[in-house]
């Protein structure tokens, strides 16, 4: 669930997220001392060790849009498996390798569109 879809619904933990989410959470990627890329790159590492799949799938999106490659994504799920256990990294291998895929058939289509 994304922020913009969690602003869109009118039940009161979705209004109340939504709103903590842009106050709080947003406002530490403005702070000194790492760059986006990194942050995202914790984000994906976290969501990993936490088991937050659906959460996992928006920051590898995220991750990916702000320019971290397929290789670094992957390191990061094969990383995981030392400290989060082999299913994790699995789990998030699995997650990424679906995201890819995805976001290349789009690139195929809106290509196509131009040709």
């Amino acid at each position: 669930m994304t922020l913009m879809s969690l602003q869109k619904r009118d039940d009161l933990p979705s209004k109340v997220s939504a709103e903590y989410i842009a106050e709080v959470c947003f406002s530490s990627y403005a702070r000194p001392g790492l760059e986006l890329k990194e942050r995202s790159f914790m984000n994906i590492a976290m969501m990993i060790a936490l088991n937050r799949t659906p959460e996992l799938r928006i920051h590898i999106t995220a991750a990916l849009h702000l320019g971290l490659s397929e290789e670094q994504v992957v390191e990061a799920c094969r990383h995981a498996m030392i400290y989060c256990g082999v299913p994790a990294g699995r789990e998030a291998l699995s997650v990424a390798s679906d995201i890819f895929h995805v976001m290349k058939n789009s690139t195929k289509q809106e290509t196509a569109k131009m040709s």
